[in-house]
């Protein structure tokens, strides 16, 4: 925060190459920056930084809103002790070391001819977002006296919903910006290639997000102009460059190594995409979210203590019970702990079936030696490999049973070559499927249907993507439709609220447990608003418990930074995560 800004030619070629390769964005196929006017490059120069520090930011809270929603794994027993003062660090510093004094920079450069408004435009709605989702993690943050050292050398905090309202107004500034055109040249823009016109969707599709957070519904139902078609998705591309730089998704780079899987699978999100137990593996299919063999890729065919199918030489199918196995997974041997005993996620709760190897949300223990066995990312978003195995294993003639050839090592699959998720036509279709859910106007089940259709769409082009797979695998149209008919007809005959059986859990799925579900399984990959829609709603409350029986409070707001705690005497720690942000009514999941 204290930080002058300092402008350096290095750095900012640094900042352009960090996260992508000319290669990967086309960048010689457009105009030389190097011919362009010295105001001028140093503004492309200074927005490649803007946008390549928003995606850094971006990463972060979706990593956090999806181990929150238990759309990831969340690797920590008690939260306060696992989302310590450095959780925050990198947006924190993305914000306001990088993007604000850039921004200012760039707004500094844009006098007489040399009109860089476009530049300035999509550079304050990344800003605007990244204040609304800083607020969103932390409340109060410091927004009128940033970017001035001189006078504010120690910025105060300001109110959060007054933050809000700010970042509300850039994005009705960049607008004005966008629609009064100005210079704009396509390879700047690391986004949309230039596209005014989708630039002003996603900032209104931003205010629509404010308005759902804060309950604005009839807002959300009335929002026009916002992504509600795929060619308007917004999200990061990744390139498969494995060094100098390595452009490569962050998550294929963790679990496509040479030793295997680094990274773990969320057994809750397995558990509502596969769907329950069945006869055969053909029935699978029929069941399971038409999704999963892009998410996950499986290693092995079977887990410790599950079930899974096995096809003899004859052809005919048998249900195997694969023993326990202390080495790679010792909870297989253990009893279910007392408070997940006798509740639905007792079924899953160390070990999931059909091969399937994720872990449990609170799981801090050690890592056992499982990188070749567990369930790595598939090839959406991460670029890795489609999951093409049968949902058994065979016995030879000799009695071994024959698992999987598992594909995923250095370079496999697509190659990292996936996205980050922002803000996709799917999200928007569910987002406002919520506000008529919530205001009981509208049709919350068409708009749910068009969110499954357009998310399905999209992640099954990504099979593609991965030159060895066996997209013979993938699900046809006719079962797609079959799964989707089935999951709206579920959502229909809900009731719209159920109570708790003495668990905590719901006697009955009602149709806000089900939208979520689907919702949650919707934004993988891109979860930021998973930890905005579980304070807000309380839902889903089907939502694993944590693995440790007394994991403190869950978090309604997240520490302060270190660093500017350290170096800011108006910011002061917090003792607790129980602070609320101002939209935030204290609803409580009873998941959590």
């Amino acid at each position: 925060m204290k930080n002058l800004y300092n402008y350096i030619f290095v750095a900012l070629i640094a900042s352009c190459t960090l996260f992508y390769s000319c290669e990967t964005f086309e960048l010689e196929q457009t105009t030389n920056p190097n011919a362009l006017s010295p105001d001028l490059a140093d503004a492309t120069f200074l927005l490649n930084r803007v946008q390549t520090d928003y995606r850094s930011a971006i990463t972060t809270f979706n990593n956090l809103g999806g181990q929150f929603g238990r759309i990831d794994n969340f690797n920590q027993g008690n939260y306060l002790n696992g989302l310590g003062d450095a959780t925050l660090n990198n947006p924190w510093n993305r914000l306001f070391s990088g993007m604000i004094p850039d921004i200012a920079a760039i707004e500094a450069l844009n006098i007489g001819q040399n009109n860089v408004s476009f530049h300035i435009a999509i550079s304050k709605i990344m800003r605007a977002h990244i204040t609304m989702l800083t607020v969103d993690f932390l409340g109060d943050i410091p927004f009128t006296e940033v970017n001035q050292p001189a006078e504010f050398p120690n910025p105060s905090l300001d109110d959060d919903e007054v933050v809000y309202n700010g970042a509300i107004a850039l994005l009705d500034e960049a607008i004005g910006l966008l629609n009064a055109g100005g210079t704009n040249i396509a390879f700047q823009d690391l986004y949309y290639g230039g596209d005014s016109d989708k630039w002003i969707k996603l900032a209104n599709t931003l205010k629509m997000r404010a308005n759902l957070t804060t309950g604005n519904f009839s807002a959300v139902a009335g929002a026009s102009n916002v992504i509600s078609d795929t060619a308007d998705d917004f999200a990061f591309a990744y390139g498969t460059n494995v060094q100098n730089p390595d452009t490569r998704h962050p998550d294929y780079i963790q679990d496509y190594t040479t030793s295997g899987a680094n990274l773990y699978r969320s057994n809750w999100l397995l558990n509502v995409m596969i769907g329950p137990d069945v006869a055969s593996p053909n029935d699978i299919n029929t069941q399971a979210d038409p999704r999963r063999r892009y998410y996950f890729y499986r290693q092995n065919a079977s887990t410790p203590n599950n079930i899974s199918f096995v096809q003899s030489a004859m052809g005919t199918f048998s249900i195997a019970n694969t023993p326990g196995n202390a080495e790679t997974l010792q909870c297989s041997l253990e009893s279910t702990p007392p408070h997940i005993a006798f509740t639905p996620q007792e079924a899953y709760w160390c070990s999931f079936k059909y091969g399937y190897w994720g872990r449990d949300h609170g799981n801090a223990r050690g890592i056992p030696p499982d990188g070749s066995i567990r369930t790595a990312v598939g090839v959406y978003p991460a670029g890795g490999a489609f999951d093409d195995h049968n949902d058994f294993s065979t016995t030879a003639a000799n009695g071994d049973v024959v698992g999987y050839t598992s594909r995923l090592n250095l370079g496999a699959g697509a190659g990292g070559f996936g996205i980050e998720p922002i803000y996709l036509a799917s999200y928007v279709d569910f987002m406002k499927a919520e506000a008529a859910l919530a205001s009981g106007s509208g049709n919350p089940s068409a708009l749910i249907r068009a969110g499954l259709e357009k998310s399905i769409a999209k992640v099954m082009s990504f099979g593609p993507r991965d030159p060895l797979g066996n997209l013979s695998m993938a699900p046809d149209a006719a079962a797609i439709t079959a799964w989707i008919d089935t999951k709206i007809a579920e959502f229909d005959a809900a009731p719209m609220s159920s109570p708790l059986d003495t668990n905590g859990y719901p006697t009955m799925r009602d149709k806000m447990d089900i939208y979520s579900e689907l919702y949650f399984s919707t934004i993988y990959g891109g979860a930021a608003d998973a930890f905005n829609f579980v304070r807000r709603t309380g839902y889903p409350r089907s939502m694993s418990r944590n693995l440790d029986p007394n994991p403190g409070t869950f978090p309604r707001t997240l520490l302060y930074p270190n660093a500017e705690v350290t170096t800011n005497p108006n910011v002061q720690q917090r003792t607790d995560l129980a602070t609320r942000v101002f939209w935030d009514a204290g609803v409580t999941s009873p998941a959590n």
